[in-house]
């Protein structure tokens, strides 16, 4: 297996490919100051197919790309086919409209909202070979009415890799999740953590790593250049990992941010992680 988290600053998409090519795509932010975009990327790698899209946060920056990765290129062929959408289905398109009347619609948003329309079942029957996930939200509105606590956390195992992409979840929805004895067991497998709010201080529950055996070997960041304090938690979650050593150093925390693309890759054997810088 393999998983490609993207820099896309401030934002969140990342690639997981099964072992047996089944694909995941988990949030289509883009990267306004390069231009990278995943309706171009996956095409130019010959991708025009996603198995499930995986909605973590109903934010902009987590959907920015959605309008052009459905846009109809050929023969009314979309660029990139979405076969399925995975996300927090306590949140009807009415009750999305009226979270975002104050701040605005963006284009993705308003896409993602069309989505919902469409895409009424469940994701569909992949083969995702040794790969398995699990998914766990809080509810709209008995538990939360903003989009940060109410974000999709998507757990992914495969072979020696565990790994959770919690969304911008905040103290508070992380707190109602802990309650959960499933949502703790599957925390504490977790050996890779990406940080809840590309690292920003409110994505910080301290009461996740007071659980025994929580505490994974690194920590990453998908985050932009100084901005929202993202970079002053990197200590915080520094403190809370064991480490690896990489490239001669022993290291904790990643971000896009300095590593640019970070890649997982995940066998029987081993699990081995490459950034772009």
């Amino acid at each position: 297996m393999r998983i490609e988290i993207f820099d896309v600053e401030h934002g969140s998409c990342a690639l997981v490919t099964a072992d047996t090519g089944s694909r995941m795509l988990i949030d289509c932010g883009s990267n306004s100051t390069t231009g990278w975009r995943p309706s171009t990327h996956l095409p130019n790698s010959r991708i025009r197919s996603i198995d499930m899209f995986v909605v973590t946060n109903y934010d902009e920056d987590h959907v920015s790309d959605l309008p052009n990765l459905r846009d109809l290129y050929w023969d009314y062929q979309p660029t990139v086919d979405l076969k399925s959408l995975l996300r927090n289905k306590t949140i009807s398109k009415q009750a999305l409209q009226q979270m975002k009347k104050i701040g605005g619609i963006g284009s993705g948003i308003q896409e993602l909202m069309s989505m919902i329309n469409d895409y009424t079942g469940g994701p569909l029957g992949a083969n995702w070979g040794s790969l398995s996930y699990r998914v766990f939200y809080n509810s709209y509105p008995n538990d939360f009415t903003d989009t940060n606590n109410l974000s999709l956390v998507l757990f992914l195992h495969c072979f020696g890799l565990h790994i959770i992409f919690p969304g911008d979840l905040e103290t508070a929805g992380w707190e109602k999740l802990l309650k959960n004895d499933s949502f703790v067991e599957e925390l504490k497998s977790v050996n890779v953590f990406v940080a809840s709010h590309h690292g920003r201080e409110s994505g910080c529950c301290d009461a996740i790593f007071q659980i025994e055996r929580v505490m994974p070997e690194i920590v990453i960041f998908s985050d932009a250049g100084i901005q929202f304090d993202t970079q002053k938690t990197a200590n915080w979650y520094r403190k809370r990992s064991h480490g690896i050593n990489y490239r001669g150093s022993r290291r904790h925390v990643f971000t896009t941010r300095k590593d640019g693309k970070i890649t997982l890759e995940a066998n029987s054997q081993e699990t081995i992680i490459n950034t772009a810088v």
